[in-house]
């Protein structure tokens, strides 16, 4: 059974949404006390839960997860199951979808993820035909072979962040990440966190703030 997604809603006229994808294991929960504070009054913010599958890299047990990890071995060629990141991304993109019910275009809409949630939120930026209002990718990499990716020059902002200290998803695999997506993207921002590990910290949250009023100009 699906969780139904955490929304907070805009504190005044709804002109933009931001929808965040969590990290695996995790729910929608395990952000949106933080987002809450950082929120801009305009802003909505939906925060999905994944559903629940079996995780190869954690013996096969069920939990939130947005696909299968079933190595953690970096070089590892077969290491995300790319499948099931197609289907997030599909899933992703149809709330992105959604809000145009609300009158919210692409374009006012954010997404963005930590951990495996960062990773398909940018698979979705690189693959989607609409333009996006900003892409927040935490402590994060881009999924599966980058040569499959189309070649268009890419507007949307995007807010990379990672810390040098993380013992999950590798500092250098975000450098990595980062050379692979500044072929594609024109608005890229990487910023190092010293001492963080694979979590986030207020100076982070602060910038992710900054990032998200940056790049909606309040309507």
């Amino acid at each position: 059974m699906n969780i139904p997604p955490v929304i907070l809603n805009a504190g005044k006229k709804h002109t933009a949404t931001l929808i965040f994808l969590h990290g695996l294991g995790d729910t929608g929960l395990g952000w949106a006390g933080a987002l809450n504070t950082i929120k801009p009054d305009y802003l909505k913010v939906i925060c999905p839960t994944a559903p629940m599958q079996p995780v190869t890299i954690n013996g096969g047990a069920a939990m939130p997860a947005w696909y299968d990890i079933r190595s953690l071995d970096e070089k590892d060629e077969d290491r995300e199951d790319l499948e099931g990141v197609d289907m997030s991304v599909d899933y992703l993109m149809n709330i992105v979808r959604g809000e145009k019910q609300h009158g919210i275009e692409p374009n006012r809409v954010m997404i963005g993820g930590f951990s495996q949630g960062g990773a398909v939120s940018l698979r979705t930026l690189l693959a989607s035909s609409e333009t996006l209002g900003g892409c927040l990718a935490l402590s994060c990499y881009l999924p599966g072979d980058s040569s499959s990716l189309q070649t268009k020059q890419i507007q949307t902002p995007v807010f990379q962040a990672h810390g040098d200290a993380d013992q999950v998803v590798s500092y250098q695999r975000g450098l990595q990440t980062n050379q692979i997506l500044q072929k594609y993207l024109l608005n890229l921002q990487f910023v190092t966190y010293p001492g963080m590990g694979h979590e986030a910290n207020l100076k982070e949250l602060d910038d992710v703030k900054e990032f998200i009023e940056k790049s909606f100009e309040e309507k």
